[in-house]
Parts: structure tokens; C-alpha cells; sequence
């Protein structure tokens, strides 16, 4: 029995120093605050926006607009303060720090020396100035404008068919039409050399010239749209047609 009490106190006694251990250990481990402001260390003037990082536990703080901060850390931890025009600097809590309360953290400028950076203009060939021309406004002649196109009616629809053939509005169309391209020949003649020039591929007289214009008035092509050459083209091929029409009219005069 007695025995027994003494297990009984001896364990008893060994807890209370396991206890009494680890109460000590935690009080020793208990985290603590650092707080205080950071200064330049020249002017002695506050500096906000340092970043403060514990570097055990890689948290950390900034300091606000007054250049006060606070952080938590234990024995033996490094706390880092950071700012991109000062240097590091390192606050090492060891078992000789006086105090943690109200601290003051100097810091100290950082110069930096940049490379050299070549700046120059970027020249395009195409970015070469040029002479701007100065042109009268584009204003629409009465040539430019486009009448309305006649659609021709279908057999579906008898009576614009007869309105087409008979009306007034439609003949006047046409005839406008006609008196156009013959207008727009004779103007395309006159530029230029066009007169010499088809005279000279024809053979043709001034008197035939006439004749053989209003020939080809008829000719479905748009004259304010084409150029010397395309112009050519065109009279050359209804000087084609112009002269076999005459030659079957020589033919046909034999039998009258």
C-alpha cells in the first residue's frame, strides 16, 4: 500500500513539473510586437510605404502614412524593412534588445546607377513629307449625275410593258438617253487629240467623221468613264461594224 502512494506522489510530482516545463516554454515562445515609426535617416522626416516582413514567417506590414508600423515576432527573428530608394534594413530580436515599443528605424538613401539608354527617332521611307495639292472641291457636274435606269416590264405585267412603249415620261427617258451619248461622243472627241487621232485610224473626213459619230452614239458604253486608250479601243471596234454596215448598203444600192 505504501507503496502505491509513493508511485502515486512521484507521478504526481512529475506532472506538475512537465506542467510547469511547458508553461515556461510557451511564456518563452509567447510572440511579442515591435512597433515604432521609420525616418530618413538624413532629414529626419517620417517615411510611409516601408514594407516591414518578418523574415521567418515571410508576413509583414506597411508602414502608413506617418511612418508608423507594427508587427508580431518572436526570439531570435529578423524583421526586414524595405523601401525602393532606401537601403535594407535588418532588425535582429535578440535576448540584448533593449525595447520594442516606440522604436525608431533610421533608414538610409539608395542611389541607383542606370545604363546608358540610346534614344532616337524612328525613320520610315514612307514617312517622308510630300507636297500636299490643293484641289478645287469635288463637285458633281450635270454629266455625273446618273438618270434613272428604265427596267424593262415582263411579260407577267402587260400593262408596263404598253406604258414603257407609249407613256410620255418613259420616251422622254430615252430620248434624254440618246441625245446623252451623242453629247458624250462628241465631248470625248474633242479632248485631246481623240478628233486627229480617229481620223487618222479611219481615214475618214471631218464630214464623214460626223456621220460615222452619230453611228456610234448608240454604242452601250459609259464615255466620262473611259480614257484616251479605252476610247480608242471603242471606235476602232464600231468602225468595224460602221464599215460592214456601209458595205452591205453599197451592195443592197446595186439592186434599187
Amino acid at each position: 500500500m505504501r507503496n502505491f502512494k509513493d508511485t502515486l506522489s512521484l507521478l504526481f510530482a512529475l506532472s506538475l513539473c512537465l506542467l510547469s516545463l511547458s508553461t515556461f516554454g510557451q511564456s518563452e515562445k509567447s510572440p511579442l510586437s515591435l512597433n515604432g515609426w521609420v525616418l530618413d535617416g538624413h532629414s529626419k522626416e517620417v517615411v510611409p510605404n516601408v514594407h516591414v516582413i518578418n523574415k521567418r514567417t515571410l508576413k509583414g506590414t506597411v508602414s502608413n502614412a506617418d511612418g508608423y508600423f507594427e508587427i508580431k515576432l518572436e526570439l531570435g527573428d529578423s524583421i526586414i524593412f524595405s523601401n525602393i530608394a532606401y537601403k535594407y534594413f535588418y532588425f535582429i530580436y535578440t535576448n540584448d534588445s533593449l525595447q520594442l515599443n516606440d522604436v525608431i528605424v533610421a533608414m538610409e538613401e539608395q542611389n541607383y546607377l542606370l545604363e546608358e539608354v540610346s534614344v532616337f527617332s524612328y525613320e520610315l521611307s514612307t514617312n517622308k513629307p510630300k507636297e500636299m495639292k490643293l484641289r478645287k472641291p469635288n463637285i458633281p457636274s450635270n454629266d455625273e449625275i446618273d438618270d434613272p435606269e428604265i427596267i424593262q416590264a415582263g411579260m407577267d405585267n402587260p400593262a408596263e410593258y404598253l406604258y414603257n412603249l407609249f407613256g410620255s415620261k418613259p420616251r422622254q427617258l430615252r430620248k434624254l438617253a440618246q441625245l446623252k451619248a451623242e453629247d458624250a461622243y462628241r465631248e470625248k472627241l474633242e479632248e485631246s487629240n481623240n478628233r486627229q487621232a480617229v481620223m487618222r485610224m479611219t481615214g475618214l473626213s471631218k464630214d464623214e467623221l460626223e456621220a460615222f459619230m452619230f453611228y456610234c452614239k448608240y454604242v452601250p458604253v459609259s464615255m466620262h468613264q473611259l480614257n484616251d486608250y479605252e476610247f480608242l479601243l471603242s471606235v476602232q471596234a464600231c468602225f468595224r461594224r460602221y464599215m460592214k454596215d456601209r458595205e452591205l448598203e453599197s451592195f443592197l444600192n446595186q439592186f434599187d
